[in-house]
């Protein structure tokens, strides 16, 4: 993957204040400064060269120690170098600790429920925008990311969306759907509209 689309998939969840103006870069080549504070990043040996394109280095959850160590190299670098602040992650890419500060760990995220005037304007948003550009919307929602404002519609908001009880017909559809197409939800879905 080139690193543009690299920076695409990134952005498509970001907050407009944590990551603005994030380097993704790849082999800056310059060499690591320590900042007062914050553990010594990864050196730049040949067991830690960091390759082009996003590469999952670490499947396992993130640790206490890992968060905090995070934390603070977001601070140090004010979340604009996800490149220097993945350094300090042996096994953690750039995206990783990108998705972990936005997604799980950033204090401005919004995770409580949704409030009648988020609903309102993520409406609004979408009448203008179209139900395509979650980032763009987002960046209307202080503390709330595309991932979260595209679940809401699809799942609440949308007026395509059937509240009521399923039908005999509908239940039968879906039956043999899951025959045809398996655990193939989004296939299964075309054939149920507004399920």
């Amino acid at each position: 993957m080139a690193e543009s689309n690299m920076e695409d998939t990134c952005l498509e969840n970001k907050q407009s204040t944590a990551a603005s103006g994030s380097s993704l870069s790849e082999g800056s080549g310059s060499p690591t400064v320590k900042s007062p504070g914050v553990s010594s990043p990864v050196t730049n040996s040949p067991s830690h060269r960091r390759t082009s394109g996003p590469i999952r280095r670490a499947k396992g959850g993130w640790t206490p120690e890992e968060d905090e160590t995070l934390r603070t190299a977001v601070e140090t670098y004010k979340g604009k170098n996800w490149k220097r602040i993945a350094e300090f992650f042996p096994d953690r890419s750039e995206v990783q600790c990108l998705h972990r500060w936005q997604k799980v760990l950033n204090p401005d995220l919004v995770k409580g429920p949704w409030t009648q005037e988020e609903d309102d304007k993520i409406i609004e948003l979408v009448k203008k925008y179209g139900p395509t550009k979650w980032s763009l919307i987002a960046k209307s929602l202080p503390g709330r990311i595309g991932k979260q404002c595209r679940e809401r519609w699809h799942n609440h908001l949308n007026p395509d969306i059937k509240k009521d009880a399923w039908t005999l017909e509908e239940e039968l559809a879906l039956l043999n759907a899951h025959r045809v197409h398996g655990n193939r939800w989004a296939e299964i879905a075309k054939v149920l509209p507004g399920r």
